[in-house]
């Protein structure tokens, strides 16, 4: 099971959109990193462009990592 503390990251579907979830709930479906860094500063991450999205203490991507999309 997903650590609950991290933002989940699902694998693409066959649009390449990808779920974003933080504790079960959905945050959107992104289809680049700057989704993903959208969602983050709407959820009140002030710092959402600075956030190393490859930090395993703070993203758990599934599947694949944040250069697959398709």
């Amino acid at each position: 099971m997903a650590d609950e503390s991290r933002v989940t990251i699902h694998p693409p579907d066959d649009r390449g959109r990808r779920l974003v979830t933080y504790r079960r709930e959905e945050l959107g479906r992104a289809t680049s990193e700057s989704d993903i860094r959208d969602f983050l500063y709407r959820a009140g991450v002030a710092d959402a462009e600075d956030v190393d999205l490859t930090d395993p203490a703070l993203f758990d991507w599934q599947g694949t990592g944040p250069e697959s999309w398709a």
